[in-house]
């Protein structure tokens, strides 16, 4: 008889030990980009910032970001993952010691836009690096792993930078970014190329070049376009409807990003090892659900524990359906194409939060800030469908 011990000792053993440091590399990440990102604004009024450079700043890194991504996918073909990655952390890194130094509005513009290159670069790099370095049977667990991580340094960061700041005003969050981008350049240098990557090479090479499934890669990009929208029109319009409407604190507001990070660490890597176990598409078409069940619940004013209780089970969903959709794209994109594809469905898919908040602040206008709302949660739903109706191709870890 094998007990629950036994079991969870064979899957921790099956798991490469890169991604132990991809695990870290995203968790310190993270941190740093926590710890900065809801101070950017105030650093960039107190530079003298106007509106408009305020919507530059999201904007502009938003462009550079998709750009980062898609150049890192074509890159990674000719350089591997590990370079990629280490390059766009190390130009992440720098760039964030530059902002630390800004000594004007415009100036904090430009090294946030070229940070954005490295921040893309860093994210479709690590993907495809999972994607090469595990066993194919084990893509979506590594990929949850590495989400977990992630939501770990999500849930510190804002803590330590709101003690940086205080300390030493709001250049210091951005010296923090840097250390910890720095800290995270130095953990690539420790990723050994997948012992398979030579072998999977020249399989890649003698096999004919196999028409580009079209319609399966289309799919997957609906759907992650469609969560995308939801997290676009869910930031324009959550802390305004919860502070106006709900009649919570700010406190609140970020006590439920806490239960949201939660699930993502507690839920979703069982989630995401479920689905290697039991079908990923099945966990792809059903982990949105509980997004647009929390949606719900902010619109219908439910009573704040149901909401962070909802926020908890979503976060685990979101891991969940992260995971599932990486594995599957790794599967349908092929050896030869892997890379490349990574890049341009990632950086294709940023088109969501555009649409999310835009269509979000428009509703919000003319209808109701709940409107606004209802379209985060429709959203979920829409990738929902996309993935129900996704053929895999005929590989039996992407069923």
């Amino acid at each position: 008889m094998t007990g629950p011990g036994s079991r969870v000792r064979r899957v921790v053993g099956a798991i490469d030990p890169a991604l132990g440091v991809l695990a870290f590399i995203g968790f310190i990440s993270q941190v740093g980009i926590s710890v900065m990102l809801p101070l950017l604004p105030l650093y960039a009024t107190e530079l003298g910032a106007p509106p408009f450079v305020l919507g530059l700043l999201t904007s502009s890194f938003a462009v550079t970001n998709a750009v980062g991504q898609l150049g890192s996918g074509f890159l990674a073909e000719r350089w591997g993952p590990r370079r990629t990655m280490s390059g766009g952390v190390g130009l992440y890194a720098a760039m964030n010691a530059l902002i630390a130094t800004a000594a004007s509005a415009p100036w904090l513009l430009a090294w946030r836009s070229l940070a954005g290159f490295g921040g893309g670069a860093m994210i479709i790099s690590e993907r495809i690096y999972i994607a090469q370095a595990v066993q194919p049977a084990r893509r979506a667990f590594s990929n949850g792993i590495i989400s977990a991580a992630q939501s770990a340094g999500s849930v510190a960061g804002p803590a330590v930078g709101s003690v940086a700041a205080a300390i030493g005003g709001l250049r210091a969050p951005f010296v923090l970014v840097a250390l910890t981008s720095g800290i995270a350049f130095v953990g690539t240098l420790f990723l050994r190329a997948p012992a398979t990557d030579a072998r999977r090479a020249d399989a890649a090479d003698a096999a004919p070049e196999d028409p580009v499934p079209v319609r399966a890669l289309g799919t997957l990009l609906v759907a992650n376009i469609a969560l995308l929208a939801s997290f676009g029109a869910f930031i324009t319009t959550y802390a305004p409807m919860a502070t106006t409407r709900l009649g919570w604190s700010i406190v609140d507001v970020g006590i439920t990003f806490s239960f949201f990070g939660g699930g993502s660490i507690l839920l979703g890597p069982w989630l995401a090892h479920m689905a290697d176990r039991v079908g990923r598409r099945p966990i792809a078409a059903l982990a949105p659900i509980p997004l647009a069940a929390f949606t719900i619940g902010l619109v219908a004013s439910l009573p704040q524990p149901a909401v962070f209780a909802l926020a908890f089970v979503a976060g685990g969903g979101l891991t969940a359906f992260s995971a599932a959709w990486y594995a599957l794209l790794a599967d349908t994109a092929g050896e030869r194409r892997l890379s490349r594809t990574f890049g341009m469905i990632s950086a294709a898919s940023t088109i969501g939060i555009v649409i999310g908040a835009l269509g979000a602040a428009e509703l919000w206008t003319r209808v109701d800030i709940a409107a606004g709302m209802l379209l985060a949660a429709l959203m979920p739903l829409v990738a929902c469908l996309a993935m129900l109706v996704f053929t895999p191709p005929a590989l039996p870890s992407a069923t």
